[in-house]
């Protein structure tokens, strides 16, 4: 029988229709309320590094790397008593019930803790708001390149895909450059002042000086740290590459280990990849960091929790409302981690690169929405 056949008598009543009906609301109301969850924990998990109890320990991004993929290895098993029902979460009743072992999974473990390592090694750098609005936006550009250009799944609205990428990259670009793009629409601003009125050209011409002597000092600044910007860039970079790609595995998985059923093999490829990359870190730093165990442990399982419990609710959320509904809301992590960021932890703290940011994080978030609806 139909899944449909199970809820609906041969000869639907106004009854039965409206059952239906409520049942269906119901289920896109839960598949909403799913993704924004997810949303809202994505782009949390990573704040738990930025924590004054983490700030003071001076915890190292490998570290908490290894901490955080044993949470999500934990946390991965907690899917199986809920196996029974991945049919109908994920709407498919071809999809596999019982567990069963996944390569491909392992790879999808692997490819999340280089994200991680990667992220908070960006975190610590340039911060949560740029690091996530980078690499978040550039893993939607990745996934998109996956679909399109690996797995042929060209979009049926091409303007809407193309306008969205370009939203993407502008919204990248304002993000990354946010006090930049404010200092040089400053100059702009104050030159027109002067242009304008020529009588009030000494004061403010006085004020030029004073505004440009204060950005020459910003620049001195910049400049004496743009080696651990510019490397923050590349590592939210290098996690959209490896963020984005991670779903790309499991395209050839078999419909027997698609949904939940992937996720304790995920685990298994996060928890053997994460003391790789430890012992490679510092094979090649030739450093040591301290692993505060004690005190670490327990907000690098959290993290992993936050992040795992994030991934469940994206499945969900697919199987309840559809890819094209589900994945704008996703990008509001974007918005999520800009908060935790400027109004938590206070990493951005001029007027000006705040309004810029948050065009840019807005920006993505219309760009995301357009590759939604393209598909």
């Amino acid at each position: 029988k139909s899944s449909q056949a199970l809820f609906l008598p041969i000869r639907p009543t106004k009854k039965s229709a409206a059952l239906v009906l409520r049942t269906s609301t119901m289920t896109a109301t839960a598949g909403i309320l799913c993704a924004v969850t997810s949303a809202f924990f994505n782009g949390s998990f990573a704040a738990l590094f930025k924590t004054e109890e983490m700030a003071v320990l001076n915890i190292s991004p490998v570290v908490f790397q290894l901490y955080v993929s044993a949470g999500v290895f934990l946390s991965s098993w907690i899917v199986i008593p809920f196996l029974k029902y991945n049919p109908e979460m994920l709407g498919d009743m071809q999809i596999g019930r019982t567990f069963e072992f996944s390569p491909l999974g392992l790879v999808g473990g692997f490819l999340l803790v280089l994200a991680l390592y990667g992220s908070f090694q960006a975190v610590d750098r340039i911060g949560l708001a740029l690091g996530q609005g980078i690499w978040g936006g550039t893993a939607m550009v990745v996934s998109y390149i996956w679909g399109v250009v690996v797995f042929h799944e060209k979009p049926s609205k091409i303007g809407s895909s193309v306008g969205g990428l370009i939203m993407l990259v502008l919204g990248v670009a304002f993000i990354a450059f946010c006090d930049t793009i404010r200092q040089c629409v400053s100059k702009k601003i104050m030159r027109g002042r002067i242009d304008a009125d020529v009588e009030a050209s000494i004061p403010l011409r006085l004020e030029l000086d004073v505004a440009t002597s204060y950005d020459d000092d910003e620049a001195q600044i910049i400049q004496r740290d743009a080696g651990v910007y510019s490397r923050g860039v590349s590592w939210a970079f290098f996690v959209g590459v490896s963020g984005g790609s991670i779903l790309a595995p499991l395209h050839y998985v078999p419909l027997s280990q698609q949904g939940l059923v992937s996720l304790p093999s995920f685990g298994v490829g996060a928890i053997l990849t994460a003391p790789l990359v430890y012992f490679l870190h510092v094979a090649f730093t030739n450093e040591k960091p301290k692993l505060h165990l004690r005190k670490a442990l327990g907000t690098g399982l959290l993290s992993g929790l936050l992040w795992n419990i994030g991934n469940l609710l994206a499945i969900v959320a697919i199987g309840a409302i559809g890819y094209g509904v589900a994945y704008p809301i996703f990008q509001c992590a974007i918005l999520v981690s800009g908060a935790w960021g400027i109004h938590v932890f206070h990493e951005i703290s001029n007027m000006g690169a705040i309004i810029v940011f948050w065009i840019g994080g807005f920006v993505l978030v219309g760009g995301g929405i357009l590759l939604g609806t393209s598909q």
